[in-house]
């Protein structure tokens, strides 16, 4: 048996990685149909975190009495409805979203065996990866959307100031983070266990675990050149995207068309770039962990 820093090698499963990523144009059109599928779940997170914000403004004197006036004459059923249908929405969003990342993770499987990669193949999962993909979504994916809308929960639940719904709000959040990252990573690895293995939650868990005992390192070498790559990203397209703010406010102090045009030049050639990079981060890193996930397995 070979031991996991053996069986492991780094250097060459990043080459690999970048190899399969960018010579395989069907994991990009994968990760694209993902973003479909998580769109409606960034939409609803969204309104969630915009309803959570205006109820923690002060209402006297505030020029957002318009916004707040409804979401405060809101009664209590009508927020349970709300949450209850936003739930079940995000459940669903986040089951189609874990099976076109198991297709992913089947397509760079089969792009590392030197198999031919199939859209179609890949997303065809079979009854029993649906199954367990669906008891996933039903426990472990509905525990961390409840996170995600908790703190809305506590907002509405707490009486007092907008103040005090602040920080409360800001208390609330700083103890999620930790939770909701460790319960991603470890919900990304049960998918790339059922993807894979075509075995049921339990034992994925059983085996998960198992790996990440014996080849800890390579998984989290994985995480940490992923958030570099993430960091080198958001880097750049933060500054232009400050960039395009700085121009469109000057185009309106100064009532002026050049920064209006400058700011929309700014946004229309980065966008495209950024979407790239993006999704190049995507294919690789599940292509990464896809080969360490493999590579782990054979010092069992």
């Amino acid at each position: 048996m070979e031991t996991g820093r053996a069986a492991l090698d780094p250097i060459g499963l990043i080459r690999s990685s970048l190899r399969i990523a960018l010579r395989t144009p069907q994991l990009w059109v994968l990760t694209l149909l993902l973003y479909c599928a998580l769109l409606p779940a960034f939409l609803l997170a969204g309104g969630f975190g915009a309803a959570t914000a205006f109820l923690t403004i002060p209402s006297q004197g505030s020029g957002t009495g318009a916004i707040l006036s409804p979401l405060q004459r809101l009664s209590i059923g009508g927020w349970i409805a709300y949450i209850l249908v936003t739930l079940i929405i995000l459940t669903a969003t986040t089951l189609f979203s874990w099976a076109i990342q198991a297709a992913m993770i089947r397509a760079s499987d089969a792009a590392a065996e030197g198999q031919a990669v199939s859209i179609r193949g890949s997303l065809q999962l079979g009854k029993k990866r649906w199954q367990s993909l669906i008891k996933l979504a039903l426990t472990f994916g509905l525990i961390i959307q409840a996170l995600g809308i908790l703190p809305l929960v506590l907002v509405i639940a707490v009486a007092g100031s907008g103040v005090g719904r602040a920080g409360m709000l800001s208390l609330v959040q700083t103890v999620l983070l930790p939770v909701n990252t460790v319960l991603g990573i470890f919900l990304f690895l049960l998918t790339m266990s059922i993807a894979l293995e075509d075995i049921r939650p339990r034992a994925a868990m059983q085996r998960v675990w198992k790996l990440i005992r014996g080849s800890w390192w390579g998984f989290l070498l994985a995480y940490l050149l992923q958030g570099v790559l993430a960091l080198a990203f958001i880097i750049p397209f933060a500054f232009l995207l400050t960039v395009a703010i700085f121009l469109f406010l000057s185009g309106w102090f100064l009532q002026s068309s050049l920064e209006y045009v400058i700011g929309g030049a700014v946004c229309v050639f980065s966008s495209p770039v950024g979407l790239a990079l993006l999704t190049f981060i995507m294919v690789f890193s599940t292509v990464l962990f896809t080969q360490i996930y493999r590579a782990a397995s054979k010092t069992d």
